[in-house]
C-alpha cells in the first residue's frame, strides 16, 4: 500500500486528477469501469481530456473510487462543477440535530471518558470525565500554548511533547506506534493530505523513535483498541479507547469525525474514574 501523496493539479485538470485517483487505488481503467458502470473507452478519453464528465458521472466514479468527500468536492470543482458535499461546523444549525446525538453520546458514556475528535485528531467535544481525567496529569490549554500552540493534530503531538502528556504516559511507545500507523493508514486512504506527511515524519524522527518505526509494516492490522496507560504520584491509570466513526455521511464534517471512548482496562481504574465523579 503506498503513502506517496498525489501530485498537484490545477483544477482544471479534471483528467490528471482522476488518473491519479485511479492508480493510487490501483485499478485499471477496465476495473473502474466495471465498478462505475462507465465504458472503458470514455474513461480513457475523461482521463486524456478528450471528453469532459457530466456531473453524475463524477459522483459514480468518486463513489466507485471511495475518494473522501472532501477531495469529491475538488475533483466537481476540477471539473467546474459547484461542491455536492455540505462543509458546516459541527456548531451550526445545520447540523444541530447531529451535534445533540453527538452530546448525548458523550454524555452517556459518564463516568468513563469520551471525546471528540476531528479530521486533524483534535477535540472538538469532551465529556466531563474526560475533562476530569486528564486534569489530573496536565492542562491540556496550557499545554498546547507552551507547546506553541500548535492547530493540527493536537492529541498526537500532546502525547508527543514532554511539556504535554509524555511525562506521564507509561506505554509511550506503545502508544505513539499506534499513532503513527493511524497516519499512515489515513494518508493511504487520502494521498492529497499535505499535512499527513508532516505528521508522519514528527513521529519517525522524534529522539525515541525506534528503528522499525522507519519502515511501515502494513502486514499487522490495525489494533481494535488501543491502550493507554498514565501514571502519576504512584497511582497507575489503565484504559483502552475505541474509536468509531460515521458510516456513510453525505457531510464533509461528520465523514472526518470521530468519537473516541476511554474504557477501564482493570478494576482500580474503574474505581477511580467513578470516584473522580462523586
Amino acid at each position: 500500500m503506498s503513502t506517496s501523496t498525489l501530485e498537484p493539479r490545477s483544477t482544471s485538470d479534471f483528467g490528471a486528477v482522476l488518473r491519479d485517483w485511479r492508480r493510487h487505488r490501483r485499478l485499471s481503467q477496465l476495473n473502474l469501469s466495471t465498478q462505475s458502470g462507465i465504458s472503458q473507452r470514455h474513461i480513457s478519453f475523461l482521463e486524456t481530456g478528450r471528453a469532459n464528465p457530466s456531473r453524475p458521472m463524477v459522483l459514480a466514479l468518486s463513489e466507485s473510487l471511495d475518494i473522501p468527500l472532501r477531495e469529491r468536492n475538488a475533483l466537481l470543482h476540477s471539473a467546474g462543477y459547484s461542491p455536492c458535499y455540505a462543509e458546516q461546523p459541527l456548531d451550526d444549525g445545520a447540523v444541530a440535530t447531529f451535534h445533540a446525538a453527538l452530546k448525548a453520546t458523550l454524555e452517556h458514556h459518564e463516568p468513563y471518558p469520551a471525546m471528540v475528535l476531528d479530521g486533524r485528531w483534535n477535540m472538538v467535544m469532551a465529556n466531563d470525565a474526560a475533562l476530569r481525567f486528564f486534569s489530573l496529569f496536565i492542562d491540556p490549554f496550557t499545554a498546547l500554548e507552551r507547546m506553541g500552540s500548535p492547530t493540527e493534530f493536537q492529541i498526537v503531538r500532546l502525547c508527543l511533547s514532554d511539556l504535554g502528556l509524555k511525562p506521564y504516559l507509561g506505554n509511550w511507545q506503545e502508544l505513539t506506534g499506534t499513532f503513527l500507523q493511524r497516519a499512515r493508514r489515513a494518508l493511504a486512504v487520502n494521498p492529497n493530505d499535505v499535512l499527513l506527511p508532516v505528521l508522519i515524519e514528527e513521529i519517525q524522527s522524534h529522539p525515541e523513535a525506534p528503528s522499525q518505526w522507519q519502515t511501515p509494516d502494513w502486514s499487522t492490522p490495525p489494533a481494535p483498541a488501543v491502550n493507554m496507560v498514565l501514571e502519576k504520584d504512584g497511582r497507575r491509570y489503565a484504559l483502552f479507547t475505541m474509536l468509531a466513526h460515521f458510516g456513510a455521511p453525505q457531510h464533509v464534517t461528520i465523514e472526518e469525525l470521530s468519537v473516541e471512548s476511554f474504557y477501564p482496562a482493570d478494576e482500580a481504574t474503574r474505581a477511580a474514574l467513578i470516584e473522580l465523579a462523586l
